[in-house]
């Protein structure tokens, strides 16, 4: 029988979701200041999604085609997932050398056939622009300056995350939830609406892209987890995707990459350490790749996923009808669509929260991750460990592949505790 949520939430397709089962108490939520609407405005792809680094130094364009300058970098507050201004260079059009202006992410327009940035200005606007000082950072990333800034591009209905006063649960403070070694929470999280507002006092404490690459990342009990390889960052609505942590060393499993929602993760006081409450089986549970085959964030499917694994609710739309409608349509995809929509069939959501069956499921993920030659799809399958019973459910690429996760399964929770539900893809050919 299903277990009942207070917190709807959707199965990923790609995702194991060991721990995705605690119950949630939702509560009410006070501030002084704005809270953000991403729930009522979700996206339904994250069609922009792109690694940090490979947007710093991207080109930026008018819509007449002249050259404004280049992003020179992407100012983020982690712990809202914001990005709160892009940095732009424009020196070499107005003749004083590099200057730099900030720009509202969402006010720029990826052309990613080009791979350039478009924004919708002359360069006489971008002349009289609110400019920005690096020796002024604190100063240049308060809410007045911000607020100009978004106002002088037309961007006011964006600058919505500032939050005036400090969030309560309950007139509680708000405060960080930890999860016990059982996988169950012994404080219910905040809504992410709180979340995902930046407190006015933390402005000045906004970090440079380029420079939280290498970031520490440890968990509560001062375990190093891995270093903050990239940042996935998404223009268009100005979030953070995902903080991408070379976490292989920690997990034993080589150049193994997590995708962390960056909600999850918490600087230390010193600010030097980001902070990840879990324990090495959750994080080996959840979703990993390999630093040469990164999976596709554009489909909320996946990424949906990434969120579900640690608790945290997607800013994007990850709901059933949402994924069945991006879906690629194929021969298996109609019988999937109404088995998953069946209210008798086990979904990841279902995963038990006991300590002996989120083992089971890391020792499964973990192989099937030390595997060789497996597709993304394939090291991604859905593991749903219930009282030792183990069902696979997911695309793999072939035949071969459902028989070697099948077979790794068997080794580890026993030939007859395993229901193995994947389904290969049809290839050209098929009858």
């Amino acid at each position: 029988m299903k277990r009942k949520f207070q917190i709807i939430v959707s199965a990923s397709a790609a995702s194991v979701l060991a721990f995705s089962a605690l119950a949630q108490d939702t509560r009410n939520i006070k501030t002084d200041g704005p809270v953000s609407t991403a729930r009522a405005q979700r996206p339904n792809q994250l069609k922009d999604a792109a690694k940090a680094s490979d947007v710093i130094g991207k080109t930026v364009l008018n819509n007449q085609g002249e050259k404004l300058g280049k992003v020179e970098d992407l100012a983020l507050d982690v712990e809202s997932g914001r990005i709160v201004q892009v940095i732009l260079s424009t020196g070499g059009f107005i003749g004083i050398g590099d200057t730099l202006t900030a720009v509202p992410p969402g006010a720029l327009h990826c052309d990613a056939a080009h791979k350039v940035l478009h924004l919708d200005a002359d360069k006489e606007k971008l002349t009289g622009a609110p400019k920005f000082e690096t020796s002024k950072w604190a100063e240049c990333s308060d809410s007045k300056h911000l607020a100009a800034v978004y106002r002088y591009y037309g961007q006011e209905p964006a600058f919505n995350f500032i939050q005036t006063g400090d969030a309560v649960v309950d007139g509680q403070p708000n405060t960080v939830s930890t999860r016990k070694a059982d996988g169950t929470w012994d404080k219910s999280r905040l809504a992410s609406e709180s979340k995902c507002t930046i407190p006015a006092s933390r402005l000045g404490q906004i970090q440079k892209a380029s420079k939280l690459t290498g970031t520490s990342v440890k968990n509560l009990q001062d375990e190093k987890l891995g270093n903050v390889e990239n940042i996935l960052v998404d223009l268009s609505s100005g979030r953070i995707v995902a903080v991408i942590v070379s976490s292989g060393g920690f997990l034993g499993m080589g150049d193994e990459l997590s995708a962390v929602p960056p909600t999850a993760l918490r600087f230390t006081t010193d600010r030097d350490t980001l902070q990840l409450d879990t324990t090495k089986e959750m994080l080996t549970a959840a979703p990993h790749f390999k630093a040469n085959q990164w999976p596709d964030f554009a489909q909320p499917s996946y990424a949906g996923g990434v969120y579900r694994a640690y608790n945290v609710e997607p800013y994007f739309a990850t709901d059933a009808s949402t994924e069945a409608n991006n879906a690629p349509t194929d021969a298996n995809d109609t019988a999937r669509n109404v088995r998953d929509r069946d209210n008798k069939t086990i979904t990841p959501l279902d995963q038990g929260t006991s300590h002996a069956d989120i083992h089971i499921t890391a020792q499964i993920r973990k192989e099937i991750i030390a595997t060789q030659d497996l597709s993304v799809d394939a090291r991604n399958v859905k593991i749903i460990t219930i009282d030792g019973h183990v069902t696979l459910r997911g695309p793999v690429n072939s035949a071969e592949e459902k028989r070697q996760i099948g077979e790794i399964a068997n080794q580890i929770a026993g030939a007859g505790n395993v229901d193995n539900q994947l389904e290969a893809k049809l290839t050209a050919g098929t009858n």
